[in-house]
């Protein structure tokens, strides 16, 4: 039995939609973005940031791509990862650590508020410097799928492709605009949307529905 620690729309929605998928047996602390901040919380994660996933033996595990790689490697049954060890599990992590390491947090810095500009006119400049590089980043899953896909790994869905989902979701400077900009991951958003097993965790945290994401 996994404790998954959510936020509606965090960086937990991958990990929730992921243990849907494995079919796996999980509780769900619901917390506010003020919880997450509190001193309780962060005993079980240092960081104080989401997701934490609590194990049955009283460890909590911390960082999404960390969180994934285990529950794959965990359930290895499920085929949500191609089999560890293989030329095709280390390109597996590849995309994987350049979705974690590299877009997700270029991502955090297209908002406004992320506390690193002194003035307004630096904070548009930050946001506008990160929109154009985390574009790169898209243009590289992008050009994978349009010559493989329709999923990361080609024909096989996998936890790659709820990882992308997941940062499709907060696309700048709306969703329904990065769909446009980038077709074939919208189709794979389109194609998550439609997964049975995920639509209830697609609207309890508000993204089952195209823009759904801070609305």
């Amino acid at each position: 039995m996994y404790t998954l620690y959510n936020v509606k729309a965090w960086g937990s929605l991958v990990v929730d939609c992921l243990l849907a998928e494995l079919d796996a047996r999980y509780t769900i602390v619901w917390m506010t973005a003020e919880q997450v901040k509190t001193p309780e919380f962060r005993k079980l994660n240092p960081l104080g940031l989401i997701p934490a996933l609590g194990l049955a033996d009283g460890r909590t595990l911390y960082e999404s791509a960390a969180i994934v790689s285990y529950l794959v490697a965990a359930h290895p049954e499920k085929r949500m990862s191609p089999p560890l060890g293989s030329g095709a599990y280390g390109e597996f992590m590849s995309v994987l650590h350049l979705m974690s390491t590299e877009l997700y947090p270029t991502i955090s810095l297209c908002f406004s508020g992320s506390g690193y500009a002194e003035t307004p006119e630096h904070e548009a400049f930050l946001t506008a410097r990160a929109r154009e590089r985390s574009d790169g980043y898209w243009r590289i899953l992008e050009q994978r799928m349009s010559a493989a896909g329709p999923w990361l790994m080609g024909q096989d869905f996998s936890a790659l492709d709820l990882y992308a989902f997941m940062l499709s979701v907060w696309g700048r400077p709306s969703e329904q605009e990065f769909n446009h900009r980038f077709p074939a991951v919208a189709k794979l958003a389109s194609q998550v949307r439609a997964r049975p097993r995920l639509q209830p965790v697609l609207q309890a945290h508000g993204v089952m529905s195209l823009g759904g994401y801070g609305s």
